[in-house]
């Protein structure tokens, strides 16, 4: 999920706690992480210190991020989807449309012969609303922490094992897995419910899983050369920053 299409510039990956903001960035293939305290300073001061030509992307918590699931006939075009989307956040979202940010996906179901639209909303606030002259863009924790989690598989996985449709991520407590454009949260306590479980990424040493093979239970090292104060903020900061402009 994202709210800016174009990208182009360095890449920094931005999350944060109620304690710390973390900032990961990229050069030359090194990772540079650094760690802020709130109490001492504010996000807006962290990202005036960045170069102009930086790109920040920024987590968001998905609990802040509204969607919605449309269906059209296939004989429609983009602008007519795109006045239907627009009608739609004007009816459902309870703020002016200027005071949201929003975006959208457009998939045409073949089988069926429909498109499937997918709207996200976000509210802005002094958080996100930055006039800082630099690209900005918007992403869910989500898939940032599934970008983090996947960059940690491909350099630690002796086979180079890509991840999969199949694969599941353990997000505190809760059990993330991504089926196309569509991503489901279940509670590690219902882990039965989750369907096509085939492998658990984790950065949790967690007890085994009746359901799950425990070799199939993969427990990721978090890197050694890096101050990480807290593991998830760390993972969803490197995931933002490997954005690439696609979900």
């Amino acid at each position: 999920m994202l709210f800016q299409t174009k990208l182009q510039n360095k890449k920094l990956g931005l999350s944060q706690n109620e304690q710390y903001f973390c900032v990961v960035s990229i050069e030359d293939q090194v990772i540079c992480t650094k760690w802020y305290e709130k109490d001492s300073n504010r996000l807006l001061d962290i990202l005036k210190r960045e170069k102009s030509e930086i790109c920040i992307i920024q987590s968001i918590s998905d609990r802040f991020i509204w969607r919605k699931y449309l269906f059209f006939p296939h004989h429609y075009n983009k602008a007519m989807i795109y006045r239907q989307i627009i009608e739609v956040l004007k009816q459902e979202v309870p703020v002016s449309i200027e005071e949201i940010y929003f975006d959208y996906q457009i998939a045409l179901q073949e089988s069926e012969n429909i498109y499937r639209v997918i709207i996200y909303a976000l509210i802005k606030n002094n958080e996100t609303d930055f006039n800082l002259n630099k690209q900005m863009v918007l992403d869910s924790e989500l898939y940032c922490y599934r970008r983090g989690i996947d960059y940690l598989v491909h350099q630690q996985l002796d086979n180079k094992e890509e991840s999969s449709r199949e694969d599941t991520y353990l997000f505190k407590n809760q059990l993330i897995q991504f089926k196309q454009t569509e991503l489901f949260q279940t509670s590690i306590e219902k882990l039965s419910q989750s369907t096509g479980c085939k492998r658990l990424l984790t950065i949790e040493k967690i007890q085994n899983l009746s359901q799950i093979e425990k070799e199939k239970i993969i427990t990721l090292a978090l890197p050694s050369d890096q101050k990480i104060i807290d593991p998830y903020l760390y993972i969803i900061a490197l995931g933002a920053c490997l954005w690439n402009g696609k979900v």
